[in-house]
């Protein structure tokens, strides 16, 4: 066996460790280990072709072909983060009509981390907006015992914003639903002006691409002690963005 193989397989092998302790173990950063795995396989995928290329005059273009793709994955996932990270801001400076705050889960009827971030986001950009509409955007989902929308809309009006300042959307089930219906419920009301949405910071890009390039960003971070997670959710956000190119 060359070195070339025995270094693949090496790295294999670390890499399918890795990523079977993060889809068992550390379930929160799953994606990655499912990212870890498919690496695994194409190490041995490598290593396989390095071998035979010297015994199989096909094993050899498709070794070419397999590190071609692998380039142009690369090269396209590289894009894709540049447009995630272009998004993770916040626009304090553009007036706006009203804002969008979309939602995550809710553990029962507490928001989790990433609906707390974006809550907290969300409070902070309207303290000095009286009487600006808010959409606050999300569905009831599994394990939870109130909506998304009721969840944000309870942590906000103790925390003082007007009730009648909050408009709730309980339909949406994923980023383009948010949109889409809180858009609906805005003309409805007559609300122009640019939007402001407000999300996660890894989010906005693809929040972004359903709702048009003058969507006003606001950008929720989680804590510095997050950044394995946060890592873990950019990653995920460029395929996640692929996808919507797709099916849009």
């Amino acid at each position: 066996m060359k070195r070339t193989e025995k270094i693949c397989y090496i790295l294999a092998a670390v890499c399918l460790v890795l990523g079977a302790l993060m889809l068992t173990v550390f379930t929160a950063v799953r994606f990655t280990g499912f990212l870890l795995c498919c690496g695994a396989a194409a190490l041995v995928i490598f290593a396989l072709l390095t071998r035979w290329r010297e015994e199989h005059r096909w094993a050899l273009w498709c070794r070419r072909i397999f590190l071609g793709l692998l380039a142009a994955g690369f090269a396209f996932f590289a894009v894709l983060e540049v447009r995630v990270l272009s998004w993770a801001r916040t626009d304090s400076e553009t007036p706006v009509g009203a804002v969008i705050v979309l939602g995550a889960g809710v553990d029962g009827t507490t928001p989790s981390l990433s609906l707390w971030t974006r809550l907290d986001a969300a409070l902070a950009y309207v303290q000095d907006k009286p009487g600006i509409p808010i959409v606050v955007s999300g569905s009831r989902g599994r394990g939870e015992e109130i909506s998304e929308a009721r969840c944000m809309y309870d942590w906000l009006t103790a925390r003082g914003v007007p009730r009648e300042q909050i408009i709730l959307e309980e339909r949406a089930t994923n980023t383009e639903e948010n949109i889409r219906y809180s858009l609906e419920l805005l003309e409805e009301r007559g609300v122009t002006g640019d939007i402001a949405v407000v999300s996660s910071d890894y989010h906005l890009c693809r929040a972004a691409a359903y709702l048009g390039g003058d969507m006003v960003p606001v950008a929720a971070r989680m804590p510095l002690r997050y950044l394995p997670l946060t890592v873990n959710y950019y990653v995920r956000e460029a395929f996640g963005l692929a996808a919507a190119m797709v099916f849009q």
